[in-house]
Order: structure tokens, then sequence, then C-alpha cells
């Protein structure tokens, strides 16, 4: 279980295509604010995309993905700075049960395509990893690469209305969403958070997948170290420095935050809680929860109710 899919599975990332646009000659689109993560692909044309300033705008083209993290208001538009119209309330068509048709602009010449889509995540364990993008980012993808691969597929499956074509846009979006979001972390590394330049370790990784594959068990250094193939001196070392961190103290974040899902979801016991994260009983799991967090869990999760 690595780090990316463990966060993105457990905040219940949830997108959709709401859009498959066309704009010709002079256009330009106000994208309303709200979305944790905006996405926009390019299928074909050109234009330029920016969020608080024109001036900062971005020249895309085929194949490029637009990440935008929220909650910013997003533009796109045939030239930086264009006037825009609101894209919620715009007239759409397309056919049944088929993807959102939207048409944009005034006069001819060659149009500029492009999908647009929204993600919203479940509670805070996606923070980190949100926070590790810039508010804009172009996300390139080559001919040949996967992502454009899959960008193509998705653009080729937009015009129809065969059966099952919401699932397979949904399932394809996912797919560009978590290919984008790993281009992007890789191509500015030291942004990213700490945890996505430990997987990138073989030995450090080993050990971040153990825990997030088994988060209950009893982890000990000795135990991680021997995941990653060290020395209980080398790894602890080693982890530290590269996440800030101790191995045992990354474990009691990841339990913690573990917790506050399930207490945000409120349906289990705080017993139940304790039993899925490994503690030994609901007591033991409050006393660390509040040397964690500074007030009982019972009392947190009234208060994420109010």
């Amino acid at each position: 279980m690595d780090v990316l899919t463990d966060l993105l599975q457990r905040s219940r990332a949830r997108g959709a295509a709401f859009s498959h646009s066309t704009a010709r000659g002079t256009w330009g689109v106000r994208f309303p604010a709200g979305a944790k993560l905006a996405i926009h692909g390019i299928l074909g044309g050109e234009a330029f995309v920016w969020t608080d300033d024109a001036s900062r705008s971005r020249h895309v083209v085929p194949g490029d993905i637009v990440l935008v993290r929220g909650p910013s208001e997003q533009f796109m538009a045939h030239a930086p700075g264009a006037d825009v119209i609101p894209f919620v309330g715009h007239p759409s068509c397309g056919p049944p049960g088929g993807a959102r048709q939207m048409v944009f602009g005034t006069g001819t010449g060659d149009p500029t395509t492009f999908f647009c889509g929204a993600y919203t995540f479940e509670g805070d364990l996606c923070a980190g990893l949100l926070a590790g993008l810039p508010d804009l980012a172009v996300v390139r993808s080559p001919a040949g690469s996967r992502l454009r691969a899959t960008l193509e597929l998705f653009a080729g499956e937009l015009p129809g209305d065969a059966p099952g074509q919401q699932a397979l846009l949904d399932s394809l979006l996912d797919v560009i969403v978590i290919q984008a979001l790993r281009e992007q972390l890789a191509a500015d590394v030291q942004a990213a958070p700490a945890w996505f330049r430990a997987m990138a370790e073989p030995a450090l990784g080993a050990a971040l997948r153990a825990v997030h594959a088994a988060p209950a068990r009893a982890w000990t250094v000795a135990d991680l170290a021997a995941e990653a193939s060290l020395s209980r001196a080398t790894f602890a070392r080693r982890f530290t420095a590269l996440l800030g961190v101790t191995p045992l103290a990354y474990v009691t974040d990841w339990r913690m935050a573990l917790a506050r899902e399930q207490l945000r979801d409120g349906a289990a016991s705080l017993a139940a809680v304790a039993r899925s994260l490994g503690y030994a009983s609901e007591f033991s799991f409050a006393a660390a929860f509040k040397r964690h967090h500074g007030i009982p869990p019972g009392r947190w999760r009234n208060a994420t109710k109010i």
C-alpha cells in the first residue's frame, strides 16, 4: 500500500467530468471556486489559464493537464486577461446520457477543445498532498507517455453516449488525476510532501508501505528497520532526516489521522476505533489521542459536529 494510494482511497476522493467544451474566436470562461482540486485537460487548439493574476497566465496546448488547487477561481481564454463569462449557468447540450457539451466564443477559426472536472476530498487526510501543489500547475503529457495515452482514451470516449459511458469517464478521469499528480510531484520534488520523497528511496519506501498496509500493527523501530533491510540505527537516522519525524512518531501521526476520519464519520464507538488502530483499550487510545490533540476523542468528535 503506497502512501498516495492510501491517501486518495481513505479520503474518498470524488470527481466528475462535468464538461466537454469547444471554444472559437474571442472567448473566455470563469470557473467557480470551491473544489479542493480542479482539472482541465486541453484536447485541441490552445488557450491561456490563470487564477488571480492574468499577468501570470500559462499557455496551454494539446496534451496539457491543468491542476488548480482550491478554492481559487480559474480562468481560461483565448488570450491573457480576456473578458470572461461564468461557466456556471452556461447552456449545454449533448446526447441523452452522454457527456455535457458546451460552446464558448464568437468567430471562426480552429477550435480549442477541453474538458474540465472537479475533485472533493473528505476529511483532512489529503491536506498535505494538496499543500504540495502550486496554486496552478501545468503538467505536460508528451506523445507516447502514459498520461497522453490515457488522455487520448478519455477524449475518444467523450463525444459518444455508449452504455456505461459515465462510469468509464469517471474511472479514466481518476487515472488522469493520479498520473498528473504523480508527474507534478516528481517534477517539483522539493515542494512535494516528505513522504513522496521518501517513497522514491527503496528502503524507506518499503517501511512506509508496511505502515500504511498495517497501521494497527504494534510497530517498533526494529520492525520497520527490518522492512527497510537496514540496521536499526541507520534506518532511524535516514527516516528522521528525510521525513522530519522519528519512525514511531510517523506511525502515531498516521494512526491519529485515521482516528480523526473515523471520529468525523461518527458511526464507530471509541472502543471500535481503538481496536481498528491497534490500541489495547478505549482508554489507552483516548490517552494517546489527548496527548496528540490536547482534547479527548469524544470531545473532538462532538466539536466537529458543531
